[in-house]
């Protein structure tokens, strides 16, 4: 009776993990079809950035896996699904996303057969110096395997409580636990095996794919062939992190039992090599008919702002991984405080604030510099409508149960007070405010049209009203002790990129809003 029904559960976890790899493709697919469909823009170009965001899209998907999941053995947590299936995740998400990048092409832009009298070889465009450097690691990978396999296994400990009195007739009460458990190394060797034969199978099919992949409509030979380049460099980088983040998993699983484990030297050595993948670009150059264009005021504007929220954004994760590295960590033997939490809560409202400041301090410079009449008129212009709402209501309902959370539901929590709160939402409203007025009366140091200066100015504004709305969730999620998968709700808001919800000047944009000019 009870294997019928832990058949029916995992059957369940199965067709939810099933529609919610639906839903995310089917998102994908959206997302990719958009940003290739921008008419009037050179095929190339948009083949590009079509690139770009598939490759940045496969990386987060696939880098979002905790393989510690695999040999957790939870005193407090029920099993929630297969240790395979949550091995196979990586190679799962590199193969849909790279898989629904190379068949989301518009239809002017749609791959075809085109002959040519030119040798072509599929082994050209591979890059052979990354491929090596992937393959290495690789081997490293499987070399970490054999110590894992002799790690032994470890019977978790549930949560005990017990009471004791002493002559006086005055009794402690102590509550000790829960440790979770740990599989053994025999057991975790074929999760292992899986995992990486997952990853491997993921970038053989995807590399084949794109080495027979037909040419681009519209692109030359040489573009399509560059075009090819830059898809594999991409995925090598993205398969080389996926297995420098295997082979640290194993190699801190191997040195679970052993109380001088070189962790930190791992770490650094991961990170280290993580670098060098990010920074080994691709050399590939595209032909100049359709990478030179001239070099406007709109466009050194544009990557001014993309620079700007790459720095802004990185010293503001900083900033919250130093302060979470100094947080109080909760006695277990003592009555649970709010200590912990009004910390927490302070580190994310710094972060929002200190994303500002740096925003605003880089807008006071650019102003300084310009020496440009500060009584020239500066176009502005309010968010669309849509905005103003969803920022409304996350932040509102993130207020609500800050102020008053659902204390049924997270047991043994311990509230900071109201007033503290409640002063830290009014800081990063004055904080979003203030950043608002202060950016719309900012002197932009471009010759550029009132209607390219209002839309600079709403995308810094969206931005601001982004941090501060993902903080705010983030002190709620976060800080208040809920799932911790609820958490990365707060990261979405944060990291999803302006400029995608608003539109460039030059169509619509212009006809829809008229410049409004303050002195």
């Amino acid at each position: 009776m009870y294997q019928i029904v832990d058949t029916l559960i995992s059957m369940n976890q199965f067709s939810a993990s099933a529609i919610s790899i639906a839903f995310v493709a089917a998102i994908i697919c959206v997302w990719l079809r958009s940003v290739a469909h921008r008419r009037g823009t050179p095929a190339i170009d948009r083949a590009r950035s079509h690139s770009f965001w598939c490759a940045l899209i496969a990386f987060f998907a696939s880098t979002s896996w905790d393989l510690s999941e695999t040999w957790r053995v939870s005193m407090t947590e029920p099993n929630s699904g297969s240790a395979l299936a949550e091995a196979l995740t990586p190679g799962i998400w590199v193969l849909l996303v790279y898989l629904i990048g190379l068949f989301t092409w518009p239809k002017e832009l749609q791959p075809v057969r085109t002959a040519s009298l030119e040798a072509r070889s599929l082994t050209t465009p591979f890059p052979k110096a990354l491929g090596a450097f992937v393959g290495l690691l690789l081997l490293i990978a499987v070399g970490s395997l054999w110590p894992a396999s002799k790690v032994e296994g470890l019977v978790g400990v549930p949560a005990s409580e017990f009471t004791t009195f002493d002559f006086d007739g005055i009794y402690s009460y102590t509550s000790e636990g829960p440790y979770d458990g740990r599989l053994p190394g025999t057991q975790m060797l074929p999760v292992f095996i899986v995992a990486l034969a997952g990853i491997i199978v993921a970038a053989a099919v995807i590399t084949v794919v794109i080495l027979k992949r037909p040419a681009l409509a519209g692109i030359s030979a040489e573009d399509n062939q560059a075009l090819r380049t830059v898809w594999l460099n991409r995925l090598m980088r993205n398969i080389g992190i996926v297995l420098l983040a295997f082979t640290v998993s194993v190699v801190n699983y191997s040195q679970a039992n052993s109380p001088d484990g070189q962790y930190e030297f791992v770490s650094y050595g991961a990170l280290a090599v993580a670098l060098t993948l990010l920074f080994w670009g691709p050399r590939s150059t595209f032909s100049a008919q359709s990478t030179t264009r001239e070099r406007t005021a709109f466009s050194r504007l544009r990557d001014q702002l993309f620079t700007l929220q790459y720095v802004t954004a990185a010293l503001t994760l900083l900033s919250v991984a130093i302060g979470w590295s100094f947080l109080p960590l909760d006695d277990e033997l003592q009555m649970p405080t709010n200590e912990r939490t009004t910390w927490i809560l302070m580190i994310f409202a710094g972060a929002a604030l200190s994303y500002a400041v740096l925003n605003a301090l880089y807008l006071s410079y650019v102003s300084t510099v310009a020496r440009q009449a500060s009584a020239a008129p500066k176009y502005h212009a309010p968010l669309p409508l849509w905005s103003y709402i969803a920022a409304g209501l996350l932040f509102a309902t993130s207020t609500y149960f800050l102020l008053d959370p659902p204390l049924d539901y997270l047991w043994g929590f311990v509230p900071p007070g109201k007033t503290m709160v409640a002063g830290l939402i009014l800081l990063l409203l004055a904080t979003h405010l203030g950043f608002v007025w202060f950016s719309r009366r900012a002197i932009i140091p471009w010759a550029v049209s009132s209607a390219e200066e209002i839309w600079y100015r709403k995308v810094l504004e969206l931005r601001s009203m982004r941090v501060n709305t993902s903080a705010v969730v983030a002190m709620l999620l976060i800080g208040y002790g809920f799932p911790a998968g609820l958490g990365l709700f707060a990261l979405l808001i944060f990291v999803v990129p302006a400029v995608i919800f608003l539109e460039r000047p030059g169509s619509a944009f212009v006809r829809e809003h008229r410049p409004a000019a303050t002195s």
